[in-house]
């Protein structure tokens, strides 16, 4: 199947209108939000020899929380991970640190509690960055509340297409994503993002040239990893929601001399996604 990159929208993007994700408004960002559409990756610093390094952006979706279990939307609530989330995150880090392969990288967390606590167990010699951009979706006045109960509320609402009530939209997201990767660009770390569900989505849609809303395409569970990367020139899905089971024997017995180098993930991962 292939993914067809949808036609712009006809006219001018709208401004951001929705209160940020975090206590509140960051100027910083919120400026930068309203600066008119971008397309992520016109990027790219060149090297000495003319050339562009190339993009990868590793994308960490947290462990669960209690509301994670209940199927409640989460975006502002700070909540901390089950016990059964924070023994996952702590199993990323082989599978994270083979991705990065000894290559420099920028550690950037959401603000809540569910992502710093992953990005602290899954890479814990790491400095990490806390950034307000890669929050969760504002859900308004959805929050903690579950599909069922939103769609008796409001028969037919999907959070792709419609705006969450007193919160943000899907493009108002999306332009909070383009500010991180355009943030982002001088390609001489790899960012590793640890960042929920519907945002991780929007950022992987965004940093392949798609529009906000092709983010419903990716499909997402907790304590998983993805990886956005350069081949030939574009920007292309190298990994999508790998976790360690996944993985199996690969992540644990890294020290067997007998066992699948690092470049191995990709085909391990590709034969069963």
């Amino acid at each position: 199947m292939r993914l067809v990159r949808p036609a712009p929208a006809a006219g001018p993007r709208p401004r951001l209108t929705a209160r940020a994700p975090s206590d509140g408004p960051d100027p910083a960002w919120t400026k930068d939000l309203t600066q008119g559409e971008h397309h992520p990756h016109d990027h790219g610093v060149p090297r000495a020899d003319g050339t562009k390094p190339q993009m990868r952006l590793i994308i960490v979706r947290p462990g669960g929380t209690d509301w994670t279990l209940a199927g409640r939307y989460t975006g502002t609530t700070d909540l901390s991970l089950t016990a059964h989330g924070r023994e996952q995150a702590g199993s990323l880090t082989l599978l994270l640190e083979r991705l990065l392969d000894g290559q420099p990288g920028a550690l950037v967390s959401s603000p809540r509690r569910r992502a710093t606590e992953t990005a602290q167990l899954a890479l814990p010699a790491q400095h990490m960055a806390v950034d307000p951009l890669v929050a969760e979706y504002d859900c308004g006045g959805y929050e903690g509340l579950t599909a069922q109960q939103i769609r008796q509320l409001a028969p037919g609402w999907d959070i792709w297409r419609d705006r969450c009530p007193d919160g943000e939209s899907t493009a108002d997201v999306g332009r909070r994503a383009d500010v991180f990767l355009r943030a982002h660009d001088d390609r001489r770390t790899q960012p590793v993002v640890v960042t929920h569900g519907h945002f991780s989505r929007i950022l992987a849609a965004r940093a392949l040239g798609l529009a906000p809303e092709c983010g419903r395409l990716f499909a997402s569970t907790t304590v998983t990893v993805s990886l956005i990367e350069d081949h030939d020139g574009e920007e292309c899905l190298g990994l999508w929601k790998v976790d360690t089971a996944l993985l199996g024997d690969a992540v644990e017995q890294p020290t067997d001399p007998g066992g699948p180098p690092a470049d191995a993930l990709h085909p391990v991962v590709g034969s069963r996604t």
